[in-house]
């Protein structure tokens, strides 16, 4: 009996030690300081821009909700092999939405779910009536994938009221929609 336990042991091992380099394979490693692109802003009142990194630009309190949601649509346009958009997208996730996410692993997961793919390294967008109620945004996107096919999604955001974001907009989550509101949008 112990030699079988040994043998299923064994195999639970290379079993196990399969799927971890699966699954290290599967994602690209994190982007180094040579593969990070670079972003452009500008503040609303201010004369000058602010040029950042995709993965190094985080939420700030002089972002307006409609410059976060066009910061991420540019992250995830240029997205690269280092994943450098998501990271993006993930920076802007408030902290109530990193806790249905998870690590930024899972994150990377989701948007290559059939559901999400288009969102990455898309040809075009276009936005509909952004949406302020208190401290909520709401704006919906029609994205032009890779593909010609077009896409709608609901990015929905909140304005922090605690904690180190405090004052800043981010997103509580990025909700694909049906087809039949492109028509509302167009």
């Amino acid at each position: 009996m112990k030699g079988k336990d040994n043998v299923f042991d064994y195999l639970m091992f290379l079993v196990g030690l399969f799927l971890l380099i699966l699954f290290w394979v599967q994602f690209p490693a994190m982007p180094t300081l040579e593969d990070r692109q670079y972003a452009t802003y500008v503040m609303p009142d201010a004369v000058a821009s602010s040029s950042s990194k995709w993965t190094y630009i985080k939420p700030d309190k002089t972002l307006s909700p409609q410059q976060v949601v066009n910061i991420q649509l540019q992250a995830l346009q240029q997205n690269d092999q280092s994943d450098s958009g998501v990271i993006t997208v993930f920076n802007f996730s408030s902290p109530q939405n990193k806790l249905h996410i998870g690590p930024i692993n899972h994150l990377r997961v989701l948007v290559r779910d059939p559901a999400y793919q288009p969102m990455l390294n898309f040809k075009s967008y276009k936005k509909g009536q952004l949406v302020v109620s208190d401290d909520s945004a709401y704006q919906l996107v029609v994205i032009e994938g890779r593909d010609g096919r077009q896409e709608v999604y609901m990015f929905i955001l909140s304005k922090q009221r605690r904690g180190a974001y405090k004052g800043c907009w981010m997103t509580e989550g990025i909700a694909r929609m049906e087809q039949d509101l492109l028509t509302s949008l167009t």
